[in-house]
C-alpha cells in the first residue's frame, strides 16, 4: 500500500481544468469537484478579472471553496495571458503546498493554453517597427491581419480582445515573432485533466437568455462610460441612454453572449485533449466526479 506522503507527492503537480462555452455551468461543476476532493478554484475567464461587475461578467461567488484571481484589476487596466499565466502559477503553487488541488475554471481558451502550453505572448520582445506600422490600420484591418497570420489565436480572443487595437497589434506581433522562434514552454509541467462541458445549441441559447434577463438589473447598475469592450457593456449603456428598450438589449447581450459561446466551442473542439461531457446527460456529474477520482488517485 502506498504511504500517505507518496501519494500526497505524486498529486504535487496534478491540475484539474474546467472548461468550455459561457452557461453550460463549468463553475457549479469545478465546485462540486473542489467540494469532494479538497480543492480550490482558480479562475481563468478574461472578463472575470475585472474588479467589480459581477453581474455583469457572470462572477458565482461561493462559500465553498476559494476562487484565486477574481477582481485582479481595475476595469481598463491591460491584462493579458502574460499577467495571468505567473498569477495563476502563483495561485497553485499555494494550492499545492497546503496539499489541496487547484481546479482551474474558465473559457478563455488562451489563457488554459497559456498556462498549460506554450506560451511565446510571455518572451516576445516588443517590435517599434511593426508597432508603428500597424498603429496606423483600421480595427477591421488589424483583425484580418491577425486571422490571416494566426487563425487559433484569432479564435481564442473575446469581444473584448477583437475590438481593442492595442491587444490586437500585440496578438499579431507575438504571431509574427513565433513564426521565426520555437515557441517557449511555461515554467511548470502539470498532469493536466481537461474536463469540457458542452449542450446543444437550443439549450445553449436558452441558458444563456435567462442568464442575462436574471443579471440584466443588477449589471446595469454596474455600468459605466469607459468601459473595456465587455460583452454586454454596450447594450446596457444603449439602454441607460435611453437609446433602446430593455427587451432590445436584452436580445443584443444575449445574441452577443451566444455567438461568443459558439466561437469559444469551436476554440475547445480544435484540443485534443479534453473529455467532453453533455449537461444534458442526467448522469454526467457521476460520470465527470468517476474520471477525476481515477486520475487524482494515480501516480
Amino acid at each position: 500500500m502506498k504511504s500517505l506522503s507518496y501519494i500526497n507527492n505524486a498529486r504535487m503537480n496534478k491540475l484539474l481544468v474546467i472548461c468550455g462555452p459561457t452557461a453550460t455551468g463549468k463553475t457549479a461543476m469545478a465546485l462540486t469537484l473542489a467540494k469532494r476532493f479538497n480543492g480550490e478554484l482558480v479562475n481563468a475567464d478574461s472578463r472575470q478579472i475585472y474588479q467589480g461587475l459581477d453581474s455583469l461578467t457572470g462572477k458565482d461567488r461561493s462559500e465553498d471553496a476559494p476562487i484565486w484571481l477574481y477582481d485582479v484589476v481595475a476595469a481598463g487596466q491591460e491584462f493579458s495571458v502574460a499577467h495571468f499565466v505567473p498569477l495563476a502559477q502563483a495561485a497553485i503553487d499555494d494550492i499545492h503546498k497546503r496539499a489541496r488541488l487547484p481546479v482551474v475554471v474558465g473559457g478563455t481558451g488562451f489563457y488554459l493554453r497559456g498556462l498549460t502550453g506554450s506560451v511565446g505572448t510571455l518572451s516576445t520582445p516588443p517590435n517599434p517597427e511593426l508597432r508603428k506600422a500597424l498603429g496606423v490600420k483600421s480595427i477591421d484591418a488589424l483583425q484580418s491581419e491577425l486571422r490571416s497570420v494566426d487563425h487559433l489565436r484569432w479564435s481564442s480572443l473575446n469581444d473584448s480582445d477583437r475590438k481593442n487595437p492595442r491587444r490586437l497589434i500585440r496578438a499579431i506581433e507575438v504571431a509574427q515573432s513565433l513564426k521565426d522562434h520555437s515557441p517557449q514552454q511555461t515554467m511548470r509541467r502539470y498532469d493536466a485533466l481537461w474536463i469540457g462541458l458542452t449542450l446543444s445549441k437550443a439549450l445553449l441559447e436558452e441558458r444563456i437568455t435567462k442568464r442575462v434577463a436574471e443579471r440584466f438589473d443588477r449589471a446595469a447598475a454596474e455600468v459605466r462610460e469607459g468601459l473595456p469592450p465587455i460583452l454586454g457593456a454596450d447594450p446596457l449603456l444603449s439602454f441607460a441612454r435611453g437609446q433602446s428598450t430593455k427587451d432590445e438589449a436584452i436580445k443584443k447581450w444575449v445574441l452577443a453572449e451566444y455567438q461568443y459561446a459558439k466561437r469559444q466551442l469551436t476554440w475547445f473542439k480544435k484540443q485534443k485533449n479534453i473529455h467532453w461531457f453533455d449537461v444534458q446527460d442526467p448522469s454526467y456529474t457521476r460520470q465527470v466526479e468517476a474520471l477525476v477520482e481515477g486520475w487524482y488517485t494515480s501516480n
